[in-house]
């Protein structure tokens, strides 16, 4: 009887995937190759999300830590920020979480792991600007790559582009 009943479970789990990857292969080989006019359509949305996104991180001024793990603390991710070589010239202020910020980002450890997460938002908006995580043993030791990464990301959209070449002679 508990054969049969484990047989039967299985089969009717089963059974909807077996269906749902056949209804996908089935419509991946009827489709047709997109052509130029509906490429450039359907990129046209995605283009102005990023320029919303990079438009938000460029008019902030102030920034808030909110940290949901005891293993990361704010002031731990703000010494690290602060000790960015491009922090000034980004120009952006740290603020507690009482005052009314443009920006957002939300620290969290994922329970039984050493991932710690980020999730930069906008806060008039709550647009998700972006999102990462470290791999670390604790908070301080995740705090330095993590500042490097949120500075990589705010200064793309903040910092002028500094070509590779300019001004060095040939």
């Amino acid at each position: 009887m508990n054969r049969f009943m484990i047989q039967a479970i299985l089969s009717l789990s089963v059974c909807p995937l077996a269906v749902a990857q056949t209804g996908q292969s089935v419509s991946s080989t009827t489709s047709s190759q997109p052509t130029p006019a509906a490429q450039q359509a359907a990129d046209a949305p995605q283009a102005s999300t990023v320029a919303e996104r990079t438009e938000a991180i460029r008019s902030a001024r102030t920034i808030c830590i909110h940290s949901e793990t005891l293993f990361l603390t704010v002031s731990t991710l703000e010494r690290a920020l602060m000790k960015q070589k491009d922090w000034d010239r980004l120009g952006l202020n740290i603020v507690g979480e009482g005052r009314g910020a443009d920006l957002q980002l939300d620290v969290d450890r994922l329970h039984f792991t050493h991932i710690h997460t980020y999730v930069l938002t906008d806060k008039s908006t709550g647009i998700v600007l972006a999102a990462g995580r470290v791999r670390a043993f604790d908070g301080v030791v995740a705090s330095d790559p993590m500042a490097e990464q949120l500075l990589k990301i705010l200064s793309a959209a903040r910092l002028p582009a500094q070509t590779s070449g300019s001004g060095r002679g040939f």
